[in-house]
């Protein structure tokens, strides 16, 4: 059976009230040869209600991505 690695992209940290910080962090993973998947996780909120997801990506975080998935995925043809 393949290894599953989450290789992590990015991460920081924010304020949510006086007393809370969440923290952030941004992985990938190879899910097939031609499909990658990007997961942001995010601790420290109490509760996260919703059906709709959706990962905010950083011009620094996204660069690691083009070049996680070159060298670590093999996808030479992106640049």
């Amino acid at each position: 059976m393949t290894e599953i690695k989450h290789i992590k992209i990015g991460e920081d940290k924010f304020r949510i009230t006086e007393e809370e910080v969440a923290r952030r962090e941004l992985k990938v993973t190879k899910i097939s040869d031609d499909v990658i998947q990007v997961q942001e996780e995010i601790h420290g909120i109490i509760a996260l209600v919703g059906a709709v997801s959706s990962v905010n990506i950083k011009k620094k975080e996204l660069k690691e991505l083009i070049k996680v998935a070159r060298e670590e995925f093999g996808w030479t043809d992106i640049c």
